[in-house]
């Protein structure tokens, strides 16, 4: 048999079989994508394919894994609340021979609760909205787990006292529910982040996703999907493709492509594909897998907009600008606090690194630089020094390896480093000393880059309402790529930021940092 009839066969058993390892062996062929007129898989290499397949978890396994994850760390966290609690209260209390009076039936009690806790979760949806979710981030539940901890409180608090008063048993007092309530509202969010940060990293591709569209919203959604070691990103779908790396198939693939590599949920980004085919598809997919859509004018939309029901039409409102008089003053204390405790705490590690930095290379410990502030006014931005002290002089020589668009300058692997600053880069400890300039109010703990004034000078229209606010030393530039980012999305960002600051986003971002920094995303 020729090649090309047998390509032809093997197209048609493509075309014939909707399941099995037919179609997978018809996209492994590239004998087959010609003889189909298919070039959506040109830029997949067969082995990425069987690996993903070999390695991807069913949907549903998925689910239940996610699922099991979040109850043992609330159980878990739960636990230690229930053995600690009292403890921490005996420590506090004036009379601590009273506060454990109860011994150990108390400790039981306690333990006893802990299903009356997990079903509080559950009807504030703190394991079905997770598994609904591409981001596994523990802050947007923290609201209804304070929530939830404290009418699980009122409830052991209900049974307590009808067992006091049935049974004569001292088992519980306010005090003691109180503190272990409290302790849960820190331990609970700790355990989940630890189930899907630092235990999650070591699980690879637990969520397979597909991304529907190939245009350059579609690329950063990818890029942020790859970021995250619990995601495994499958590929993109588009009729017409702008790009056809990592393209798996047309749209009307896509319900095949789902069960093939038993994909778990869909991000629907722009594409070239008419609308009405693309809500047909996805309405034909209902309760198959799980579908997240990145909307028209996402730029205006934060964590803080909502979605309004009028008469059936969903309705997105956009969060408004609420940089106030009194937010600047919220924003300001608490960057002013949080900067002197921190100073505090973590003067010891300054002077260990000050040693080894004038150990590794002459020069002075700090680094100064000129940056753009609030208002355009220029300020001495802080940090350790990195690089050896005539880096500024030999930049010229590394012009041509800068691996950023725009006016920022960034190269990996930076033969002007030293190594004591590889560390400190990697880690993010060359940042510490911008504490002294969120004391001094030059900066603030979140906020836009810091950009240099050479390259804050080229910024214009739009992009120039970063400069309303403080620059900050973590913000969504870092919590989302840090210099993996193109020049427009990090302008963007710090827009998105300035135009629709909230206290709560802030915290969100701040939760966020030790992670990013822990990934070592985007350092260099």
């Amino acid at each position: 048999m020729s090649g090309s009839s047998a390509s032809a066969d093997a197209a048609g058993a493509y075309d014939g079989e909707v399941k099995g390892r037919t179609v997978s062996m018809a996209i492994l062929d590239p004998d087959v994508r010609h003889a189909r007129g298919d070039e959506a898989f040109v830029g997949l290499e067969p082995a990425r394919l069987i690996d993903r397949e070999s390695r991807v978890a069913p949907a549903a396994q998925v689910r239940r894994s996610t699922f099991r994850r979040l109850v043992a760390a609330d159980v878990v966290g739960l636990v230690i609340a229930a053995l600690s609690g009292p403890l921490l209260l005996s420590a506090i209390s004036s009379n601590p021979q009273s506060s454990a009076s109860s011994g150990g039936q108390a400790y039981l009690f306690d333990l006893a609760m802990i299903p009356l806790f997990i079903g509080v979760f559950a009807v504030y949806g703190l394991y079905r909205t997770a598994l609904r979710r591409v981001s596994k981030s523990v802050f947007a539940d923290l609201r209804n787990i304070v929530h939830g901890l404290m009418i699980g409180g009122f409830l052991v608090a209900v049974v307590a006292y009808v067992l006091e008063k049935d049974f004569g048993l001292d088992m519980l007092s306010v005090a003691k529910i109180t503190s272990m309530c409290l302790v849960a509202a820190v331990i609970v969010p700790v355990a989940r982040a630890a189930a899907f940060g630092i235990l999650g990293a070591k699980s690879q591709g637990s969520l397979p996703v597909i991304v529907v569209g190939t245009g350059k919203l579609a690329q950063t959604v990818a890029s942020h999907l790859r970021a995250h070691a619990y995601v495994n990103f499958v590929g993109f779908v588009d009729d017409n493709p702008v790009d056809h790396r990592d393209v798996l198939g047309e749209l009307d693939e896509l319900p095949l492509l789902v069960r093939q590599f038993n994909v778990a949920r869909v991000v629907v980004c722009f594409s070239r594909t008419h609308p009405e085919r693309t809500i047909e598809m996805l309405k034909s997919m209902a309760g198959e897998v799980g579908v997240s859509i990145v909307p028209r004018y996402y730029e205006l939309i934060t964590s803080r907009s909502h979605v309004e029901d009028l008469s059936g039409l969903p309705m997105l409102d956009i969060a408004p600008a609420s940089l106030s008089t009194g937010s600047r003053a919220l924003k300001r204390s608490f960057d002013l606090v949080v900067s002197s405790i921190v100073l505090l705490v973590t003067a010891p590690a300054w002077i260990v690194v000050a040693a080894l930095i004038k150990a590794s290379s002459p020069g002075t410990v700090f680094f100064h630089q000129t940056r753009t502030g609030r208002n355009e006014q220029p300020f001495a931005m802080l940090k350790f020094r990195t690089m050896y002290r005539d880096a500024e002089e030999r930049r010229h020589e590394i012009e041509h390896l800068n691996q950023v668009d725009g006016p920022l300058f960034k190269v990996r692997d930076d033969p002007r480093v030293t190594r004591i600053g590889r560390f400190l880069r990697r880690t993010s400890l060359d940042e510490f000393p911008q504490l002294i300039n969120v004391w001094k109010g030059d900066m603030s703990l979140v906020g836009p880059r810091p950009f240099v004034v050479s390259e804050a000078m080229q910024i214009d229209g739009w992009a120039r309402k970063r400069f309303e606010a403080r620059p900050g030393m973590t913000g969504l530039w870092q919590v989302s790529g840090r210099n993996e980012l193109s020049h427009l999305e990090l302008c963007r960002l710090d827009y998105l930021y300035v135009a629709s600051w909230s206290f709560w986003w802030d915290m969100q971002i701040l939760w966020q940092t030790p992670t990013t920094v822990f990934r070592g995303r985007g350092a260099s």
